[in-house]
């Protein structure tokens, strides 16, 4: 059986995650506005929630149905057959998003309404089919349905992700800016990172940079270390559980030393033993060279590979902005210490970024939070 799937992401993933996704198998691939669209077997479905490296959350598509008016929202959706989907038990999250919002103007219908009338489309399910009352809390809920409400369609949908995908299962807290694992995957994908190169990256905060590369160098699947339980199509009534045991099995096995050494360092004496602690809880620790070390009295940790630097700003730099001085001296410092290396620099859009002195070979905008970044690409001669 195939499921219709949509993957969502952060602003510039898109084109990388749709590569991604047909690396493992998904046919049928479209991208939108922060989403691509797919469609899996049930094995790719599954292997898509533990193998995708940049998706932020992965939702089974139901059905998409009329939503003109609170009546025919009620009446198309009580055609879903939810009581075959979980059990009546189970606490059910329910949430809807408008992307056009609501009011006389859009024409459309306010979340929290269509919201109310989904709910009563899975009493009615339960009710009708089954004679019983499913459970009307949403507290520690397993299940997550989730409409996409726009120019007056639904999209009725089973969140089967649960958490968001960029929950590893391995951050601890310690650091006040850390960047989220699926945007560090983007900026090695970018960078063309694969694993049988060195990497070093020379302000690490928090290591998630050097962890995502340790993964892949390793052939380690980023959720692998997600607990029984953790997604949410574990909980649904389709679960093979045999198959999704299997996959992990596989994947466990799948695992290697890398074949290139990783380095990370920072200034900052804090964040390099926080990072270590992360390294450790994700499997990695064994892997990666760490030490505290001014980045301007680095030098390259090998003749050749990749490395990849989150540079201070926002709430690590207090807000402060980024100087053409700082920038001068960074790229001064790439040019003259890291002969045969490609270089990836992340920092603020808003940065004076034409300071560093280097002609990029390439460029990719992201957003790291509520931050507008642009990764730049030098390749080092």
């Amino acid at each position: 059986m195939d499921f219709q799937l949509l993957a969502t992401c952060a602003d510039g993933l898109t084109d990388l995650l749709a590569a991604e996704i047909k690396g493992i198998g998904g046919t049928d691939v479209r991208t939108g506005y922060r989403v691509v669209y797919f469609t899996a077997s049930e094995e790719v479905t599954y292997a898509a929630h533990l193998r995708l490296r940049m998706a932020g959350r992965i939702f089974r598509i139901l059905k998409d149905l009329p939503a003109g008016a609170p009546n025919i929202v009620f009446s198309k959706a009580k055609q879903i057959r939810f009581d075959k989907l979980f059990a009546a038990d189970l606490p059910v999250a329910i949430a809807v998003i408008s992307a056009s919002g609501a009011g006389e103007d859009s024409g459309e219908l306010p979340a929290h309404l269509v919201g109310s009338k989904l709910r009563e489309a899975i009493n009615d399910s339960f009710q009708f089919h089954q004679k019983v009352v499913p459970n009307q809390s949403s507290r520690d809920a397993k299940v997550s349905v989730r409409g996409f409400l726009h120019h007056r369609r639904l999209m009725v949908s089973l969140d089967t992700s649960l958490e968001g995908l960029h929950k590893r299962g391995v951050r601890v807290p310690g650091h006040p800016a850390p960047l989220k694992e699926t945007l560090a995957a983007a900026l090695l994908a970018v960078c063309g990172y694969d694993g049988t190169t060195a990497f070093y990256d020379p302000m690490c905060g928090s290591g998630t940079i050097a962890i995502e590369a340790a993964q892949i160098a390793t052939g380690t699947a980023p959720l692998l270390l997600r607990p029984k339980g953790g997604f949410g199509f574990e909980h649904l009534l389709d679960f093979n559980e045999p198959l999704w045991e299997k996959l992990r099995a596989t994947a466990k096995a799948a695992r290697h030393d890398p074949t290139a050494k990783i380095f990370m360092s920072d200034i900052d004496p804090e964040y390099v033993e926080n990072a270590r602690q992360i390294a450790g809880y994700a499997g990695m620790g064994g892997f990666i060279r760490s030490e505290v070390k001014d980045f301007f009295k680095t030098a390259k940790p090998a003749d050749a590979g990749t490395m990849i630097m989150n540079i201070p700003y926002g709430q690590r730099l207090a807000d402060q902005d980024v100087t053409p001085e700082f920038l001068a001296a960074l790229g001064d410092h790439l040019k003259q210490a890291y002969q045969g290396w490609r270089c990836g620099v992340l920092a603020p859009v808003s940065s004076p970024l034409k300071s560093i002195g280097l002609k990029p070979n390439r460029q990719a905008a992201f957003q790291n939070g509520l931050i507008p970044v642009k990764l730049l690409v030098f390749d080092i001669y």
